[in-house]
């Protein structure tokens, strides 16, 4: 009975990856050719997706981080305050500020990090520095390391940007965006939507738990 039950589930999934891969039919419409529910069929297909997106990390393995980092980052000292790294995303149109001491990273705060810290709380943004707010110990990644490093490192720490230092100091930023459009080409169309998903959704898991 059991080999029979392991047998359909398999044979479903077959279907629900041919269905994804070949046509362009909405989830709710593979959930009921499979006859399952939409949150299972959803669940496939962002293992697809994952599945997908490692396969791609191993061609591309031995790649240098260097070659698609951001040199510019956009720093703060810890002694600034909220306000000054909220008037600073909007200055540069980024999403994050790496804190830095000496040059050395501190930690790192981004724009959801200010939206969902200080909202509902009275309190002033200019009242707070970026040494209270920040989130600590900021990940980050050598610059000798390779993007299926950087990759694993987004995936295991549930982060989306990843400062790259040498010799102690920030030299660049990787952003997962960054790590979808360098392997984006290597694949069919829509792989940088399905990279950004495997990562994104495993941040959202762990924010949720």
């Amino acid at each position: 009975m059991k080999k029979t039950v392991n047998s359909e589930v398999g044979r479903k999934r077959n279907l629900i990856e041919t269905l994804y891969r070949h046509s362009d039919l909405s989830v709710e419409s593979i959930a009921n050719q499979a006859d399952m529910s939409i949150r299972q069929v959803q669940n496939v297909i962002d293992k697809i997706r994952k599945r997908d997106a490692l396969d791609v990390l191993v061609e591309q393995s031995k790649t240098p981080i260097k070659k698609i980092m951001t040199t510019k980052v956009v720093s703060l000292e810890p002694t600034k305050t909220v306000y000054d790294a909220s008037v600073l995303m909007t200055q540069k149109g980024v999403g994050c500020i790496v804190v830095t001491e000496n040059g050395k990273p501190y930690g790192i705060i981004t724009e959801r990090d200010i939206v969902s810290g200080i909202s509902g709380i009275d309190i002033s943004l200019k009242n707070v520095t970026l040494e209270e707010f920040a989130r600590r110990p900021v990940i980050t990644a050598k610059i000798h390391q390779t993007v299926e490093e950087a990759a694993e490192l987004m995936i295991r720490n549930h982060v989306r940007r990843l400062p790259v230092i040498k010799e102690g100091k920030i030299v660049g930023i990787v952003t997962v965006t960054d790590l979808a459009m360098f392997l984006s080409p290597t694949r069919r169309p829509g792989l940088a939507d399905s990279i950004l998903h495997a990562i994104s959704r495993e941040t959202a898991a762990r924010k949720s738990r």
